[in-house]
């Protein structure tokens, strides 16, 4: 027993877990990877691209064509639509997945409410690791498909009745 007692003593205080290891887990942690196996999705990790924004700058505006969906590395984000704040995004949360689907304009505009950092997926990649991982491509996008309808389910509840 003693030894589990002082098994802290050897523990080194100053290591950290890898950025990118940080990062693959919040990825496999989104609806969109579900069912991926670890090293599937650590490869597709690797295509994705960290940025950093601050306070009060826009990730997507409304209205813009999309290319790419973001995850909340650090940080929290805001989307907002017609001068409305929808929802506040943090760590683990992602936006922009009809991006990684189509050009079409984006439906809200996203704005870093803290330091933020997200590590985008940009559709051209994605498209690229469909391509050569199609069982894997196509899990991606039935998950996809569900997450986008799961969405839209949501919105439909939430809208008005007449």
């Amino acid at each position: 027993m003693p030894v589990k007692a002082h098994q802290y003593l050897w523990v080194n205080p100053f290591r950290r877990e890898h950025p990118q290891a940080v990062v693959h887990k919040l990825w496999r942690d989104t609806a969109l990877l579900r069912g991926i196996s670890p090293g599937d999705s650590r490869e597709l990790v690797t295509h994705t691209h960290p940025r950093h924004y601050q306070p009060g700058e826009a990730l997507f505006r409304e209205g813009e064509t999309g290319v790419a969906a973001a995850l909340v590395v650090s940080g929290q984000l805001s989307v907002q639509s017609r001068g409305q704040t929808l929802v506040r995004l943090d760590i683990g949360d992602f936006v922009g997945e009809t991006a990684l689907l189509e050009d079409t304009p984006r439906s809200a505009t996203v704005v870093a409410e803290t330091p933020v950092t997200v590590s985008l997926l940009v559709r051209y990649q994605l498209e690229e690791f469909v391509q050569f991982r199609p069982r894997v491509g196509a899990r991606i996008m039935t998950n996809l498909a569900r997450l986008l309808a799961a969405r839209l389910r949501m919105g439909n509840q939430a809208e008005p009745s007449s």
